[in-house]
């Protein structure tokens, strides 16, 4: 897909500022004036615009109109927790991005090391988001959600409604198996913490309905690589079903 430019809300046969970020990137584009680009607004639309130029270093675009219209395929949430290493984590979401989740949730159990997330931290995630959409071409953008409160996490997941798979080495039913006998496209993904869950914790993981605890790998793997593992074998799964329907 063409290189598109990012802004949240878009309404046709409109004169639009793109943000600083969006600006800058179309400069160094080298884009002239009266130039057709495209947009998208991260919710699977994709638009074409004119650039019109700078106004107070903000490129301005005229809409012209949708172009492209993008359904969900399936839906995959991955659920990670804190990691000690923030760089790690926000390979991670980088990595998540590019291979095709549907969200991502980050919360925090008993054995996370990091108890905090502040507010910068998190609108940096969100730039790594739209960063990494951009880069592979995804013009419906996964959601991110952050939970700091275990309760909180539980009642998410019931709320999802979605089958949920819960990593377990010990398991001897693997997530491979597990995925060739599901007919369903909606599924999220808990990966446990360095360190694995208490066992109060997966007294209450085990309570959430739609359950099944799996073996990811015959390799023990880090909590980030078990969560990128994870995904990349559901999406290779799930895109499957979905061509075979057609």
């Amino acid at each position: 897909m063409s290189r598109f430019y990012y802004h949240p809300e878009i309404n046709q046969s409109t004169i639009l500022a793109l943000s600083h970020e969006e600006s800058l990137h179309l400069k160094t584009n080298r884009i002239q004036p009266e130039t057709e680009i495209l947009l998208s607004d991260g919710l699977g639309s994709l638009y074409s615009g004119i650039f019109k130029g700078f106004v107070s270093q903000l490129a301005q675009v005229e809409v012209v109109g949708k172009v492209k219209k993008e359904d969900n395929a399936y839906q995959l949430w991955i659920w990670q927790p804190l990691l000690k290493n923030w760089s790690r984590l926000e390979w991670l979401i980088e990595k998540l991005v590019e291979v095709g989740v549907s969200g991502i949730g980050i919360f925090y159990c008993e054995r996370c090391v990091r108890e905090r997330i502040s507010s910068t931290k998190e609108e940096r995630w969100r730039k790594i988001i739209i960063e990494a959409a951009k880069q592979s071409g995804r013009i419906r953008f996964p959601i991110l959600k952050v939970i700091t409160n275990w309760s909180d996490f539980l009642t998410q997941c019931r709320s999802n409604n979605l089958n949920t798979i819960i990593g377990d080495f010990s398991s001897s039913e693997s997530i491979s198996d597990y995925l060739k006998e599901q007919s369903s496209f909606s599924l999220q993904i808990i990966v446990g913490p360095e360190g694995d869950f208490s066992e109060g914790e997966k007294e209450q993981l085990h309570s959430l309905p739609k359950v099944c605890f799996l073996r990811f790998s015959n390799q023990i793997l880090r909590s980030e690589t078990a969560a990128l593992y994870a995904s990349i074998v559901s999406i290779a799964s799930l895109e499957s079903k979905h061509e075979n329907c057609y």
